[in-house]
């Protein structure tokens, strides 16, 4: 008795108003997920860039041993901080991801709570709109709308990203084993070949395993 009196204390205009502001915090919550991806994605832009450079200087090298083989520390180098920037992008598109799912889950608990008192139809409730079949073709050679989520396909940039640069990056170290034998600093490059992957790793690790970058909020309930 005491909860339903609760309940009711609040006015029309009051539900309304709450409703209106979580609708603003998740719509700016998707905004700022393609804004954070567009500033990501110029660093990214500029390291594939960065890269083709190199290796068009790689193809005009001539095959001098020693050239070629600061090439390839050089992309090293490069496979290394594009890695880290594509940890980045994933964590920060998983990251906005999240919060805007933390506020359609209170939109649709508040409508569903609420949806007689501020007459909204059942069927416009967030979570019970649909998508009718008729409308639906997943074929990327078709007009009509599909069923994909843009916010997993931009995770899934950053995956592919990762998974580019990781292949770079073992690639080029590889080759360097090969060059090393014939150039004359052994150890400076044996010790960068193999120390620059290691790093990679450790940041890759701190960043996503690390309580550094994760949001109190979000895992206050763990």
């Amino acid at each position: 008795m005491a909860s339903k009196k609760n309940k009711n204390k609040y006015q029309k205009e009051d539900l309304i108003n709450t409703l209106n502001k979580l609708y603003k915090c998740r719509d700016l919550e998707i905004s700022n997920l393609w804004q954070r991806s567009i500033f990501l994605s110029v660093f990214l832009i500029l390291c594939f860039t960065a890269y083709g450079y190199l290796m068009l200087d790689l193809v005009k090298v001539n095959y001098n041993v020693n050239i070629l083989n600061k090439y390839n520390i050089a992309c090293l180098l490069l496979s290394s901080i594009s890695i880290i920037f594509s940890v980045i992008w994933i964590l920060m598109a998983k990251a906005s991801k999240a919060w805007y799912e933390v506020y359609e889950s209170a939109i649709s608990k508040f409508e569903y709570q609420h949806f007689k008192r501020i007459n909204l139809p059942y069927e416009n409730i967030m979570g019970e709109m649909i998508f009718q079949k008729d409308q639906r073709n997943d074929s990327i050679f078709t007009t009509k709308g599909g069923a994909f989520s843009p916010s997993k396909i931009n995770i899934a940039i950053g995956q592919i990203s990762l998974i580019i640069w990781i292949i770079v990056m073992i690639s080029h170290s590889v080759y360097n084993f090969t060059l090393i034998h014939l150039t004359g600093n052994h150890i400076i490059n044996t010790v960068l070949t193999i120390a620059l992957p290691l790093i990679t790793i450790i940041i890759v690790l701190y960043i996503n395993l690390s309580k550094y970058v994760k949001s109190g909020f979000l895992i206050h309930n763990e």
